[in-house]
């Protein structure tokens, strides 16, 4: 009797409706009653007029649209200012990945100096340029919290870690100090610094060579080369090459800054780094003279002509490529962690192209390629033939494999053993999407005369669109979206198959500028366009979770980015006729600086602002005496709530 209670109640009860239902509702709704989005005027047209009968906004419109005056930021907004270096003449600055640190290279006097976050470094006759290729100066850990760099101080270079001298060496090349005297580099953790020395003392054999340092400690006698880091970071290997001017080469194997007690070549690192791979030739009394071995942590698993060793991102799990048989027939075998794979030989012209693990490291598939077809192999088992097989990969939770294949002038997208709809040969160009987590898939393929496709999770979806761009997951895999190009209609957002009837990028020669943003919860969905009705004017708005509001008249509006938690929006607005743009947060502007570039806001300045874990957004600007940045705490009076008529409160969906 409880338990029918219990089931009577829950039935009663109303399923809540998510944001992504509210968005769907609101497509199907715009659909219903004819609202589509209207082509804007083009150039040379005239604007219709509005209510007002002026051609501007209506008054109940004009006070949602922010333009180029006066503001206040929202009460409880935090903003903090932080000089990064003085501002001069041809000074280069870069930026860390994360963390917005700011490393500028300048002038004191005749020296050189490094401002790193505002605090100057020592003086330097000079600052070497790293040989990227790029012109930069200095080298950041993959974390963004470490930086680095190579100055020289008479006829010694020095390495800078932090802005602490951790090294310095007199050792050239040719006598001078450039990029290969000393190229620099951080470990994948971030726990540690190495470069490379580029040394020409002498063209007299032994004179000439490279030299690996590591936290610090250099190599010993010798060029090092070939250098192999752990995935997890803390160890390395290479080879070392040993001459002198009497003597043949010496070579010697080096783990850890320490020589092996054996001698081989080729170091790799499982993928739990607990273990070294390498490889050693043997010489053997029978008609192929040599042979390879392959070892583990010195120990030899396997012999064939030779290895072309693969290792899994996680575990220790490893798929060879091995050659055998005999030099007058030779042929080619797949070796899981050392052993043969039955089943898998092949004799030559044959062979495989590659071998990809799944993201958990228990499952590997190998392109295998024989006279007229390819197929693969997964696990030690065959797959289906085609004659061409491309974008082999594995779902995100590892559980199928998923690759693009072609045969008979037609392509598919394959998904574990399941086979799609045949669609048009070019189609085998498209790289089939990966949803973030779980094993959902999806690719934009075509059909007969260049129709537009969707596929998705098997299915294939005939939209009758002019074109389908965009396509992208949740992060949570549980919706979808892209952007649809509609002759009719122009450009506009589609949802889970739902066109948003309050979208709209534009007309379809647009199409190349629209971009949309998804909240990292999964939960809200946003862009940049235009009014879904038309207005005759340069309106411009934003849509979010199935709504249109506008913000601001023919202004360049860019970067729309949602916070770390998803409560809040932020994106910068250009100010016309000036150099400055202004930050805006859940609508309202908070912020306005100085572009550090001539071009004002630009796709390549993506890495001048972030978002920080707590939150705070940090933007770098300028002024015309220094670089700065930005930190801005939201107000807690703020949020998408508000932006879509709710309370702050309100912002968890």
């Amino acid at each position: 009797m409880i338990g029918l209670i219990t089931l009577t109640a829950s039935a009663q009860t109303p399923k809540k409706e998510s944001v992504w239902d509210k968005i769907k509702k609101a497509g199907q709704q715009g659909a219903a009653q004819g609202q589509q989005p209207q082509q804007q005027p083009q150039p040379g047209q005239q604007p219709a007029q509005r209510q007002d009968g002026r051609g501007r906004p209506s008054p109940q419109n004009q006070s949602q649209v922010n333009d180029s005056g006066p503001f206040k930021p929202p009460a409880g907004t935090k903003i903090e200012e932080k000089i990064m270096a003085p501002m001069q003449e041809r000074a280069q600055f870069e930026v860390s990945p994360y963390g917005v640190h700011v490393a500028t290279t300048e002038n004191a006097g005749s020296r050189a100096v490094v401002y790193y976050d505002g605090e100057v470094g020592p003086k330097f006759d000079e600052i070497i340029t790293q040989s990227t290729g790029t012109g930069t100066h200095v080298s950041f850990s993959p974390d963004g919290e470490h930086y680095a760099y190579c100055a020289r101080a008479g006829d010694q270079y020095v390495v800078m870690v932090d802005g602490k001298e951790l090294a310095r060496s007199s050792e050239a090349n040719s006598g001078r100090f450039d990029g290969e005297s000393c190229h620099l580099g951080f470990t994948s953790n971030s726990k540690h610094v190495f470069w490379t020395s580029r040394v020409l003392i002498d063209t007299q054999r032994g004179k000439n060579f490279t030299r690996f340092w590591f936290d610090g400690k250099p190599s010993p006698t010798g060029s090092a080369g070939g250098v192999s880091f752990s995935p997890d970071g803390d160890h390395y290997a290479y080879i070392l090459t040993i001459s002198d001017p009497y003597h043949q080469d010496r070579y010697a194997l080096v783990i850890d800054g320490k020589l092996a007690p054996y001698l081989a070549g080729t170091p790799q690192w499982s993928g739990d780094s607990k273990h070294l791979y390498t490889q050693q030739q043997q010489h053997v009394a029978t008609e192929n003279g040599t042979v390879t071995d392959l070892l583990l942590d010195g120990k030899p698993i396997a012999r064939a002509f030779s290895f072309q060793l693969y290792v899994a991102p996680v575990g220790d799990m490893t798929v060879a490529i091995a050659t055998g048989g005999s030099r007058s027939a030779p042929m080619t075998f797949l070796a899981v962690n050392g052993r043969r794979v039955p089943g898998t030989e092949i004799g030559a012209p044959g062979g495989f192209d590659q071998v990809v693990f799944s993201p958990d490291g228990k499952h590997y598939a190998a392109l295998c390629r024989r006279n007229q077809t390819k197929l693969l192999i997964v696990d030690g088992k065959k797959q289906t033939e085609y004659q061409e097989i491309q974008h082999v990969k594995f779902t995100t939770d590892s559980s199928k494999v998923v690759y693009s294949a072609m045969a008979n002038n037609k392509s598919f997208v394959v998904v574990g053993d399941q086979e799609s709809d045949a669609y048009a040969f070019q189609s085998l160009a498209s790289d089939p999407l990966l949803a973030p987590v779980g094993n959902r898939v999806g690719a934009l393929v075509q059909g007969e005369n260049n129709s537009q496709i969707l596929y998705i999770d098997g299915k294939t979806i005939r939209p009758g669109l002019k074109g389908i761009s965009q396509l992208r997951f949740t992060s949570d895999g549980t919706h979808y979206a892209y952007v649809a190009l509609d002759s009719g209609n122009g450009t506009r957002l589609v949802v889970d198959g739902v066109p948003q009837a309050a979208s709209s990028f534009g007309p379809t020669n647009l199409a190349i500028y629209a971009k949309y943003s998804l909240s990292p919860d999964s939960k809200h969905v946003a862009h940049f366009g235009y009014p879904p009705q038309t207005t005759g004017d340069d309106e411009h708005g934003l849509f979010l979770d199935g709504k249109y509001t506008p913000i601001n008249h023919g202004m360049n509006t860019n970067f729309l980015t949602f916070n770390p938690d998803s409560k809040h929006l932020a994106w910068f607005q250009a100010v016309p006729s000036t150099l400055q743009f202004r930050i805006v947060i859940d609508g309202k502007p908070v912020a306005q600086t100085e572009a550090l570039s001539t071009l004002g806001i630009n796709n390549g300045a993506i890495k001048w602002f972030e978002f920080q874990p707590d939150g705070t957004l940090f933007v770098l600007g300028q002024d015309d005496n220094s670089l700065k940045r930005i930190a801005i705490t939201p107000s807690s009076e703020t949020s998408l709530a508000t932006m879509l008529g709710g309370s702050a409160l309100a912002a968890n969906h």
